[in-house]
């Protein structure tokens, strides 16, 4: 009796931490954000932070909203870890530094939303908003967000 209530238990658990339904700890887009290929080349990711004002220095692409450009949560294998959001590395002045208060312009290659970067980590505070891309990628220089940058949302 104890080994088959024992079972029952272990399936019962098994069930919850697996079904789809259930909460994860990692937020799989800004796991993206940070381990895809995409995000330092291609076209899959449509939002592009740069260092430099005017659209120059390095770049780091998004394709999910980013609570927390400092401390990403990263799962690979069994053991979780945080690490900065960082711009990609040989793509000009700036690269390997945090995106966190270092970007000081965007474009935004998405037809369909508008991309918002926040002052504060969690969509906080002050913000600068960049329009779909219709007909062509919109790029501005950052104002109210100018090296004070901190997360990202689409809108």
């Amino acid at each position: 009796m104890k080994k088959s209530l024992f079972f029952v238990a272990s399936a019962a658990l098994a069930v919850t931490v697996l079904s789809p339904g259930s909460a994860s700890a990692i937020d799989v887009g800004e796991q993206k954000n940070f381990l895809s290929p995409s995000a330092c080349s291609g076209g899959d990711f449509k939002f592009t932070f740069r260092f430099n004002s005017n659209g120059g220095g390095a770049y780091r692409k998004l394709g999910y909203q980013h609570g927390n450009f400092a401390a990403t949560e990263i799962q690979v294998g069994v053991d979780p870890y945080t690490a900065p959001l960082t711009f990609c590395s040989g793509t000009g002045n700036g690269a390997g530094e945090g995106i966190k208060n270092n970007a000081a312009s965007v474009t935004n290659a998405h037809t369909s939303y508008g991309g918002f970067v926040y002052y504060k980590s969690w969509w906080q505070g002050a913000y600068d908003s960049v329009q779909p891309a219709r007909p062509t990628p919109v790029s501005k220089n950052l104002v109210n967000t100018y090296n004070e940058n901190a997360s990202f949302k689409w809108g």
